[in-house]
C-alpha cells in the first residue's frame, strides 16, 4: 500500500513538473514571439517613416522638375509655331533672363536629365527590408514605381537626350562660319551668362538667328517637341502612382502608430 502511495506521489509530482516546465516553455515562446512582433512592428514603422519622408523629397524635385519642363515646353512651342517670323527682341529677352529654365543654351546645346532621389526606397528593395512592409498593396506599389513608371519616364529622357546630341554631333561637324561662332565661348562667358553678370544680347540675338537658318535646327525643334510630349507623359503617370504610394502609406502609418 506504502508503494502505491509512493507512487501515485511521484506520478504527481511528475505530472506537476511537467506541467510547470510546459507552462513556463509556453510562456516564454509566447513573450519572445509577442516581443518579436512589438520588434518588426517597431522595424516596419521606421522603414514606413523612412519611405513616407522619402516620397516627399521626391515630390519636391518632381514639382521642381516639371516646372522647369513646363516652362520649357511653352517656349519650344513657341518658337515651332513662329520660327519662321520669330520674334527676336522679345525671345532674346526670355532667353537672358530665363535662367537655367528658359536659356539658349538648355533648348538647343544640353539637356534635361531626370534624377530623383530614390535612395531610400531603392535600398529598402536591395537589402531586404522590403520584406518587413507587412501590406503587400504597398510592396507592390514601391516595386511597379520603381520597375516600369519610373524605368518608363528615363527611358524618354535617354530618347531625348540622345536626340540633344545627335543635334550636338551635327553642329559640331559644321563648317558653318555662324555656327562656329555662336558656340565659341569660354568658362568665364559661361559664368557670366548664367549668372547674369553681363550684357549677352547681341551673342543670343545672333545665336537665335543662326539656328533658325539651320534646317536641322527646325527639325531637331519639332522632334523634341515630340520626345518630350512623351517625357511629360510618364512624367504624370509617375506622379500619379507616387501619390498613390504616399497615400496608402499614409493610412497604413496611421493604423500602427
Amino acid at each position: 500500500m506504502n508503494a502505491l502511495n509512493d507512487k501515485l506521489k511521484f506520478f504527481k509530482k511528475f505530472i506537476f513538473e511537467t506541467s510547470v516546465i510546459i507552462i513556463g516553455i509556453s510562456i516564454s515562446f509566447w513573450l519572445n514571439n509577442t516581443q518579436a512582433k512589438a520588434e518588426n512592428l517597431r522595424k516596419e514603422i521606421q522603414l514606413l517613416k523612412a519611405v513616407q519622408l522619402n516620397i516627399n523629397e521626391i515630390e519636391v524635385y518632381v514639382l521642381n522638375r516639371e516646372k522647369k519642363l513646363t516652362a520649357e515646353n511653352e517656349l519650344m512651342d513657341y518658337l515651332s509655331a513662329n520660327w519662321s517670323n520669330i520674334n527676336y527682341d522679345s525671345i532674346t529677352k526670355v532667353l537672358l533672363t530665363g535662367g537655367n529654365t528658359k536659356s539658349f543654351h538648355n533648348l538647343f546645346l544640353d539637356y534635361r536629365e531626370f534624377h530623383p532621389p530614390i535612395s531610400e526606397i531603392t535600398s529598402i528593395i536591395e537589402d531586404g527590408s522590403l520584406a518587413l512592409i507587412s501590406n503587400n498593396e504597398i510592396k507592390l506599389k514601391i516595386i511597379s514605381l520603381l520597375d516600369n513608371h519610373l524605368e518608363f519616364l528615363n527611358q524618354n529622357v535617354s530618347s531625348e537626350i540622345a536626340l540633344q546630341q545627335e543635334f550636338r554631333n551635327a553642329l559640331l561637324q559644321s563648317d558653318n562660319q555662324e555656327i562656329k561662332a555662336i558656340l565659341k565661348t569660354s568658362q568665364n562667358e559661361l559664368r557670366e551668362r548664367f549668372y547674369q553678370e553681363d550684357d549677352f544680347t547681341e551673342k543670343t540675338r545672333s545665336e537665335l538667328l543662326a539656328i533658325n537658318k539651320l534646317n536641322s535646327g527646325e527639325n531637331y525643334l519639332s522632334l523634341k517637341i515630340r520626345q518630350r510630349f512623351f517625357v511629360m507623359y510618364y512624367l504624370g503617370a509617375f506622379k500619379s502612382k507616387l501619390k498613390e504610394l504616399e497615400e496608402e502609406v499614409n493610412a497604413e502609418l496611421a493604423i500602427k502608430t
